[in-house]
């Protein structure tokens, strides 16, 4: 784990190629997961879509239909009471644990560590899901997506996912990261979501990225 007083642009970019991710305002790797109540460790594994190769889904194009009536904006993170209270009604409504305090989740509200946005998702001008990610200068990290549990059917985290890969696409960047998964818990099975033939995995014995397909652990 390291602190630097900025990880923007090209730094950005070279920790993430290094199997390396935000927490807080730190950035960290690790190839292990706390243990669950079973006590079980897990080995995790870093991901990254290459952007150019995802082709979408019948599903995925499902889920963008199914979400044309909401309003989506960008914007370099600001965070507001608004935003606020959508996170701890997400807190308070999924089955695993997570703060409900967004603002020592991130550590970084006014932007200074890192170059953060928010991608807001709104019904007829109700804030309905949100999603932050960092970003580099080809790269982005998605750090956290949240939403109203009462617009759960319409899929609004894999909806958030979609965006944050449209952002790639509309700005050129080939490369998006959505944090680690372990073939062994399918709570993050959604990390895959996006196209599994455009996904990579980072192997920290030999410091290289492999295509998913080739990847066995």
């Amino acid at each position: 784990m390291e602190f630097c007083k900025t990880i923007k642009g090209a730094l950005l970019d070279d920790y993430l190629a290094k199997g390396w991710y935000r927490q807080s305002f730190l950035i960290f790797t690790t190839h292990f997961l706390a243990p669950f109540s079973d006590g079980h460790t897990f080995r995790v594994y870093w991901l990254r879509y290459i952007v150019p190769k995802v082709l979408l889904s019948k599903k995925a194009t499902a889920i963008l239909k199914a979400n044309n009536g909401f309003s989506v904006h960008c914007e370099p993170l600001r965070l507001t009471a608004e935003i606020a209270r959508l996170h701890q009604l997400y807190a308070a409504g999924v089955s695993f644990n997570t703060s409900n305090n967004l603002a020592e989740l991130l550590s970084d509200p006014y932007n200074e560590i890192y170059d953060s946005h928010i991608i807001q998702v709104r019904d007829k001008g109700r804030l309905i899901a949100c999603g932050i990610f960092d970003k580099g200068k080809e790269s982005i990290a998605g750090i956290i997506n949240f939403y109203d549990p009462a617009y759960k059917k319409y899929s609004p985290g894999k909806f958030l996912i979609l965006q944050k890969y449209k952002y790639c696409i509309d700005n050129a960047i080939p490369y998006y990261y959505p944090g680690y998964y372990t073939p062994e818990h399918p709570l993050f099975d959604y990390k895959l979501f996006l196209d599994k033939n455009a996904t990579e995995v980072y192997l920290p014995e030999s410091r290289d990225w492999v295509a998913l397909n080739d990847f066995h652990y």
